[in-house]
């Protein structure tokens, strides 16, 4: 996913009063949501209430949260949003804890990952964005570094300019895949071999198992047509080997719920954005209500109610174990949905 705007243009579109609505949730937002924009510290995660009159919120989550950070110009919102999906989760199972996983890291990877596959001739551009599964892959095969062992996200446009010069020409595979190499360490540095989990050295791997927890993810996505099963990501920016499952929209929404409940964020998306949504309020009939949206664009952590979310929502990205049988689909078994990251 690679869109420039933020829920409130996504949303929006050409019908301004749309756009308008969002701002004024974004400026009503609640205390909580409100505190995490202000300060780096978690937000409490909220107990089930009981009871409650029809329409009135009865099971209340907020979970942790770190502060919102901009992703600027960078097309990484699938990238902000699985890192501060690992950092909430790793905040919830350690309370008091507060890691911040460095963006740029990521997204080194992600463009290694991306040019060495355009090398090897597979399809997409160097450019491209990607998916929250596809950058949970990275994060597993190369590890995560905390935020203050590397330098801030780069706007990519000068990188991508100087990598694609380098990997042109006819050259061997083997040669332009050393000069790729080469032009990432002279362009994005080198990666630390040491970084840190809350104040003690370990390394990329060692932060990596922390934030995973042993953990498999999975996407679903809208089924549009109807057709529901695995098959291959529709969106423009996913790998080729990428596979979600396609499943209707209260799967979607239960998939929120469940996960919220068992004090797991998800990764949700339009077609074009990746945000986190790290709470909800639901009635007693267990029927959403509004949700926490902490978002890598302004605004960039508000409220936002169910219906507004659920007219735009395309995908979810959440832990295989949440995931009801019938959901995943039993005979094609639960599974990762990213691709093997070579």
């Amino acid at each position: 996913m690679t869109a420039q705007k933020g829920l409130a243009q996504a949303f929006g579109g050409n019908d301004g009063r749309r756009a308008l609505s969002l701002l004024l949730v974004a400026a009503l937002v609640t205390g909580v949501a409100a505190a995490a924009t202000r300060k780096s510290e978690p937000v409490p995660f909220l107990e089930v209430a009981t009871g409650g009159a029809p329409g009135e919120a009865v099971e209340r989550y907020a979970l942790p949260i770190t502060a919102p950070l901009d992703q600027g110009d960078t097309g990484l919102c699938w990238v902000y949003a699985t890192l501060s999906m690992l950092e909430t989760n790793y905040m919830t199972r350690h309370p008091g804890a507060h890691p911040e996983f460095s963006r740029a890291a990521l997204e080194r990877d992600a463009l290694a990952d991306r040019f060495r596959r355009f090398i090897r001739g597979e399809p997409g551009e160097p450019g491209d964005g990607g998916l929250a599964v596809e950058a949970l892959a990275l994060v597993r095969q190369n590890g995560l570094v905390h935020r203050d062992d590397f330098h801030d996200v780069v706007d990519d446009d000068a990188v991508l300019a100087t990598l694609k010069q380098t990997v042109a020409g006819p050259a061997k595979r083997e040669r332009k895949e050393k000069a790729l190499d080469e032009a990432l360490t002279a362009t994005l540095g080198v990666k630390p071999t040491t970084t840190h989990l809350e104040g003690r050295p370990v390394s990329p791997g060692a932060l990596a198992d922390a934030a995973l927890a042993g953990q498999v993810w999975m996407e679903f996505d809208l089924a549009r047509d109807g057709v529901e099963g695995w098959g291959p990501s529709r969106d423009p920016d996913a790998r080729a080997d990428t596979r979600v499952r396609y499943v209707g929209l209260a799967a979607l929404i239960d998939l929120i719920h469940r996960s919220l409940a068992r004090g797991q964020s998800v990764v949700a998306g339009t077609e074009d954005h990746a945000f986190l949504v790290y709470g909800a309020d639901y009635d007693q009939q267990g029927k959403p209500l509004d949700y926490l949206i902490k978002d890598s664009l302004a605004p960039f952590a508000y409220r936002l109610s169910a219906a507004e979310l659920h007219e735009e929502l395309n995908d979810v990205t959440v832990d295989a174990g949440v995931v009801a049988p019938q959901i995943a689909g039993e005979r094609s078994g639960p599974r990762p949905g990213g691709p093997a990251v070579p």
